[in-house]
């Protein structure tokens, strides 16, 4: 019995020594970074997956049939309306216009001669020479040489038109797609293949769609689908890569009509492209702004969770740090959270190391800044 009671007076010594050893790591004050909670306006913005096209593409395809005589452009290079793209062998439409020239100098000889016979014939029938019946036929003859000379001049045009088309012009500005034809083949019309695609990127459409539960919202915060688009904010696009695209864009159109499947509607927002940076068929994340005029926004790292429950350390008076469960908006940018309850102007959290604090814990705040 002796000894065993040595053994357990032995062990209580040790298990005192113990405490008294902890017991100053309880007590003792830990350096903490301390955040003054205060209010101020904040964006968040919404991610969506999005779609970008070219804002019109063109099929550059010749009018007439012809050898290609020469290309002007190449693929990938920047064109304006106006622009020479491509000649169609023009031989054989410049002989076309000279033999419309030709056949209109001999139409209106031939209506000089009619003019001729007419007056003549008029003269003749005043003096009751002739019948009424060659009078008529001369205004026939004359009539008819008049027509002829129209449909002349007529084909002249239609030669010059053809004699224009030789010359193949783009029609907008835009970039050069695939060339698939060269000089020297044989294009036309019906060819299977357009001479090239002229692509509007001086402004891209961004396409991305938002839940049925969003649309609901925006309804009947703004009314209609044209109401919509003219007051959601000024949105953002952050690229494959993860850098933000410098341009901002807006809302153009949002659809009436939702996906028969989703009920997902489909919005249209359009963004500058001035240094040509944006490709149609790129993807990227449309940002959406939610604009907070007063908010109060912590780090994340402030906080801790305990039971699907979500808390900070807030600060005492006597820089004693107690656990205060808070409420977040459930949208965030990764970084901070939107508090909506649980804090309050004035209070100091801690704002990292808390998973090495204890409830009652004294701390000694380092480095106290206000919210940025």
């Amino acid at each position: 019995m002796n000894r065993t009671a040595g053994v357990l007076l032995l062990s209580s010594i040790i298990a005192l020594s113990s405490c008294q050893n902890k017991k100053p790591a309880t007590t003792q004050a830990v350096p903490r970074n301390v955040l003054e909670i205060e209010t101020r306006p904040y964006t968040l913005y919404k991610p969506y997956a999005a779609s970008l096209l070219a804002n019109g593409s063109v099929e550059i395809r010749p009018k007439i049939s012809g050898f290609i005589f020469h290309q002007h452009v190449n693929e990938g290079d920047m064109v304006h309306a106006g622009d020479l793209l491509f000649t169609i062998d023009p031989i054989q439409m410049e002989a076309a216009v000279e033999v419309a020239k030709a056949n209109i100098e001999v139409a209106e000889a031939q209506v000089e001669t009619a003019q001729l016979t007419y007056d003549t014939k008029a003269e003749l029938f005043r003096k009751e020479i002739i019948s009424a019946n060659d009078l008529q036929m001369a205004r026939n003859s004359l009539a008819s040489a008049q027509a002829s000379l129209a449909q002349c001049k007529a084909a002249l045009t239609d030669a010059q038109r053809n004699l224009e088309y030789c010359s193949v012009t783009s029609p907008i500005d835009g970039l050069v797609g695939v060339i698939p034809y060269s000089p020297g083949n044989l294009v036309g019309s019906t060819s299977a293949n357009p001479l090239a695609t002229v692509t509007d990127v001086a402004t891209m459409r961004c396409y991305f769609s938002i839940s049925e539960r969003e649309a609901l919202a925006l309804s009947r915060r703004y009314g209609s689908p044209e109401e919509i688009a003219r007051s959601l904010p000024e949105v953002e696009l952050n690229l494959v890569d993860g850098s933000r695209y410098p341009y901002k864009g807006h809302v153009v159109t949002v659809s009436g009509v939702p996906d028969g499947t989703t009920g997902a509607i489909r919005i249209r927002a359009d963004f500058p492209n001035p240094d040509m940076m944006l490709k149609s068929g790129f993807s990227g994340t449309l940002l959406m702004p939610t604009i907070l005029d007063s908010a109060i926004v912590i780090p994340q790292q402030a906080c801790f969770e305990v039971q699907s429950k979500r808390f900070v350390y807030a600060v005492s008076d006597s820089n004693t740090v107690h656990a205060a469960p808070i409420e977040i908006m459930s949208l965030n940018d990764g970084h901070s959270y939107v508090v909506t309850s649980g804090l309050q102007t004035g209070q100091r959290i801690v704002t990292e190391g808390v998973t090495f604090l204890r409830e009652g814990q004294a701390i000694r705040p380092a480095s106290p800044d206000k919210a940025e």
